[in-house]
């Protein structure tokens, strides 16, 4: 257990360390792609609907922090990282005629685990 969490921490900050190296200032609401934003809304919401219906099932509810729940919070936040890049490589590619930059990918990849904040963490 104790490795477990030793190795996740580094995992955590050497994620932290590659979204602080960038320049990009894609955290900053006027200056994101509106294309970004909208791969984010649409995916974000459509994880948070899979969730509440994985976990509302039949007139009875998972408690937050249950194992039940904990299980489809992680696998809904893996597919939204998963899926996010890729609304919003193909929106802003037919678009705007360019690649996502670094900075917007780790920005997605926050804000599914904590939205709203998580994309100001790793910016």
């Amino acid at each position: 257990m104790r490795k477990t969490l030793i190795t996740l921490g580094a995992a955590m900050a050497a994620l932290g360390l590659f979204g602080q190296v960038s320049t990009a200032d894609a955290h900053l609401l006027g200056r994101r792609s509106p294309n970004v934003t909208a791969a984010q809304l649409s995916v974000g919401i459509a994880s948070t609907a899979t969730l509440y219906a994985l976990t509302h099932r039949h007139g009875h509810h998972a408690r937050i922090g249950s194992r039940t729940f904990l299980k489809w919070y992680s696998l809904t936040t893996i597919g939204c990282m998963a899926l996010t890049p890729i609304v919003g490589a193909a929106l802003v590619s037919h678009n705007e005629g360019r690649e996502l930059r670094s900075s917007e990918v780790f920005m997605m990849a926050g804000d599914c685990v904590v939205p709203i904040l998580g994309g100001l963490f790793w910016r």
